[in-house]
């Protein structure tokens, strides 16, 4: 019978004991009592052991969860440190890329105006050739109209 079994049959033998007239007493077998006393004394050492055992088992069982809670804490704080460190090695790689644009961009830029330079100086350099055989012309024309009058 369990604790729970034979506190039930102390209640009812409590329940149906007769009653001593004019007091709130009862009159019990004592056999009967002794009898469930005996059998909850021999059920509550085991039930007190199991009970502490589930206790042992259940605070292992919580000593353990926190154990991997802790282990999964550590994992994400670590995976969170990786994402991180790649984050900034992704933000510093595009910040030099930025700037190897920016430069590219000024370099572009320098070159079009050396361009625009130079060019500027073939077309004077061009412009003085050509006003030289312009004169030239002009000169041999002016020989050959005098030349014919003559």
């Amino acid at each position: 019978m369990t604790i729970e079994g034979i506190l039930d049959e102390l209640e009812s033998l409590l329940i149906d004991a007769s009653r001593v007239p004019f007091t709130n007493k009862r009159v019990l077998e004592e056999d009967d009592v002794i009898r469930l006393l005996d059998e909850l004394r021999e059920k509550l050492p085991s039930s007190i052991t199991e009970a502490s055992q589930i206790v042992a088992e259940r605070q292992r069982i919580l000593e353990k969860a926190q154990e991997e809670a802790q282990k999964i804490v550590d994992k994400a704080k670590n995976y969170a440190a990786k994402l991180t460190d790649e984050n900034v090695i992704a933000k510093q790689a595009q910040e030099h890329s930025n700037e190897i644009v920016i430069l590219a961009h000024k370099e572009a830029a320098d070159l079009q105006n050396d361009a625009v330079v130079y060019a500027d100086d073939v077309f004077k350099h061009l412009e003085g050739q050509i006003e030289r055989t312009l004169e030239v012309v002009r000169q041999g024309h002016i020989e050959l109209n005098n030349s014919r009058r003559k």
